[in-house]
């Protein structure tokens, strides 16, 4: 039985209801303008979930999480780079010992969560769920960079844990915009916020730039953003990675990061710099060009420092990934503390 029509008319949660009751198998299409998704299903359950837009991969993830430490995962890499039969990421952390197979299906359920909480947002767009038959997996069959599961999770808890998700995010944002409309002290003498710098080019910048242009696909893998991170550790003493979300843009990787108190990945992945808000980031990301120079004074500069641990930077510097007309990948950079 295919499923097809307007998202104005049948929500995405609605959708996967129906397909969850009928345990049905097959694949659930989603598309809203240039932005595609897909759900896969087995007996009503989710086994896959992907999308064309930025998102953070698995390798990320693990890291983030703590479940692999990021040398390990860089062996794990290797290795898969010299494996002959083209094993997986995931099947290699688990033959080397570094993760178990409950570990690796917890991190597959939350970046299935990440990609279904991008769905949930689309009130506009079309569906269509077309009936396939799905070959029988004795193992958890985990692609380079998308994830497919034997058994599937459970769609119904998938929702509610999704919906919590979206409320959490959109409650985290109203709080972000009630304190942006905050004004901002100004430090004093005569200093004055300043107009952000047309970015240019700069020594450090460049070098960066380099690095980056290596990211090709909007699906970042967590080895990619873990070889900028690398290369990026000479350049700079600290430095987070930001992928671009249809929220903003969000925190996926850092190294040098000292958080009192806290995990500095976690607070990292918790992060989110709005675009439609002034602020480096967002003129970067907008005109695809590097920044050097003083960190700005705006709402949204003064959030960033103060989540990385406070201080203020003498000089940043801000470089996007470009692939074709799209910023896949945002990295900033300091040398603090020090």
């Amino acid at each position: 039985m295919s499923l097809f029509g307007r998202l104005e008319e049948l929500a995405v949660p609605e959708i996967l209801h129906v397909v969850s009751w009928g345990e049905k198998t097959g694949s659930l299409t989603l598309t809203r303008g240039r932005a595609e998704g897909v759900v896969v299903f087995r007996r009503g359950r989710i086994v896959h979930a992907a999308s064309n837009s930025p998102r953070e991969a698995l390798g990320t993830i693990l890291v983030c999480r703590k479940f692999v430490t990021e040398e390990t995962l860089m062996r794990a890499v290797e290795e898969q780079q010299r494996s002959a039969s083209g094993r997986c990421l995931g099947a290699v952390l688990i033959a080397m010992g570094a993760l178990s197979a409950k570990t690796l299906e917890t991190a597959v359920r939350q970046q299935i969560e990440q990609v279904m909480a991008e769905f949930f947002l689309w009130e506009s767009g079309h569906f269509r769920f077309e009936p396939v038959e799905l070959p029988e997996r004795s193992a958890l069959d985990l692609e380079r960079s998308d994830i497919r599961v034997e058994r599937g999770f459970n769609t119904e808890q998938v929702v509610l844990a999704v919906v919590k998700r979206v409320d959490d995010a959109r409650r985290r944002e109203e709080e972000h915009a009630a304190a942006s409309r905050r004004s901002v002290p100004r430090p004093s003498g005569d200093a004055r916020p300043q107009p952000l710098p047309r970015p240019t080019p700069r020594p450090g910048a460049g070098d960066l730039e380099t690095i980056l242009a290596g990211l090709q696909s909007p699906a970042l893998r967590g080895e990619a953003v873990l070889t900028i991170l690398r290369h990026a550790r000479g350049l700079v003493r600290r430095g987070v990675v930001f992928a671009p979300t249809h929220r903003g843009l969000a925190g996926i990787g850092q190294f040098g990061v000292e958080i009192a108190g806290t995990s500095a990945d976690e607070r990292v992945c918790e992060l989110l710099i709005p675009l439609d808000q002034p602020s480096v980031l967002a003129d970067v990301t907008a005109k695809r060009g590097s920044y050097r120079g003083m960190l700005p004074l705006s709402f949204w500069d003064d959030f960033l420092v103060a989540q990385l641990g406070g201080g203020r930077p003498r000089e940043i510097v801000v470089v996007p990934a470009v692939a074709g007309a799209d910023v896949v990948a945002v990295l900033y950079g300091d040398n603090l503390p020090g």
